[in-house]
């Protein structure tokens, strides 16, 4: 038991935990490109989140009502955690898809370990040095080249819209989420936090889907490929994924657990290759070996760190701690 707890609490577990969010996470946007003409955006997410609600219910529902009391005193937090991670996360992004390019999108969802460092170094007392944002760019950069397939004159053609502020709105709740689970890591068992978090992310869809079916939006037919789409992404892009990501984000940080959203885009384009047929071109390549380098950078400067004992602790987390003393 006590060699079960170490494995729990050690960094090179909750790497493997990253790798798998991720892997199921690229999937789900492979899933979602085949569904993006189907579904309207909230009623798509609505059966998604039943399913998943469903399937976590018999190992939640336990730990929810044991925990009730802890629940209670923390819903505030658990509604921005199921708003910004469930709710309104992927049905914006799907909004802001058909008002703003895919181009655009890709580089602004960049911001958001950029957002999320910064918000735990302000909220969680995690370091931000010099080489952990080289890093970052380095990994941003992997991104552009991946994104304009190499021809940087795309970016000179850049135009915004409505889309790129949801979409910065996006990248913003998805630190205000990454932050929000790491203050809630150890007050509450992750099956109580996503139980709950998954019940509250329902139930603030509901009104936008019944808002769709009541505006004329129809529904597809239910063949046995949506169904099996909408299976994949309720347990493995929900379930298993937020499971994985939640428990990264308690072991290694909010800050170092973002940095692997980076590796998103790369990974959805080897899987679209695998299952889609989609190519591969030099330049994915070479943008996965900059983003993994970035990545490899930011990790380098955190384990030169000092130790949580000695670093100094901003004066915004101090007095966060003081008042949940």
């Amino acid at each position: 038991m006590h060699s079960l707890k170490s494995l729990r609490t050690h960094e090179l577990f909750g790497y493997v935990l990253i790798a798998l969010a991720v892997l199921n996470w690229s999937g789900n946007f492979v899933a979602a490109r085949a569904m993006a003409d189907s579904f309207p955006p909230a009623t798509f997410n609505v059966l998604r989140w039943l399913i998943a609600t469903l399937v976590f219910l018999p190992f939640g529902i336990r730990p929810l009502w044991r925990e009730r009391q802890t629940v209670l005193a923390h819903l505030p937090g658990l509604c921005l955690v199921a708003l910004f991670g469930i709710s309104l996360y992927d049905l914006l992004s799907f909004v802001a898809g058909s008002t703003t390019e895919a181009l655009n999108m890709s580089l602004i969802a960049t911001l958001s370990p950029v957002f999320t460092f910064i918000l735990a170094y302000f909220f969680l007392g995690e370091d931000l040095r010099l080489r952990t944002l080289l890093g970052i760019l380095v990994s941003m950069f992997g991104v552009v080249v991946l994104v304009t397939d190499g021809d940087f004159a795309k970016l000179a053609q850049l135009t915004f819209t409505t889309g790129d502020l949801l979409m910065l709105a996006v990248a913003g709740m998805s630190a205000c989420y990454n932050v929000s689970v790491k203050k809630l890591a150890g007050k509450l068992s992750q099956s109580a936090m996503l139980m709950s978090t998954f019940i509250l992310g329902l139930l603030f869809l509901c009104p936008m889907c019944f808002w769709e079916l009541n505006n004329g939006a129809v529904l597809p037919e239910m063949t046995q490929t949506v169904w099996a789409i909408l299976l994949y992404l309720g347990i493995f892009a929900s379930v298993l994924c937020y499971l994985f990501w939640n428990m990264a984000v308690e072991i290694i940080g909010a800050g170092k657990t973002t940095l692997f959203y980076y590796t998103i885009p790369f990974c959805s384009g080897i899987l679209a290759w695998v299952f889609l047929g989609e190519t591969v071109s030099t330049c994915q390549i070479i943008s996965g070996l900059l983003i993994f380098s970035g990545i490899i950078i930011c990790l380098t400067a955190g384990s030169s760190s000092r130790s949580s004992k000695t670093r100094k602790t901003p004066a915004v987390a101090r007095k966060l701690q003081g008042e949940s003393a």
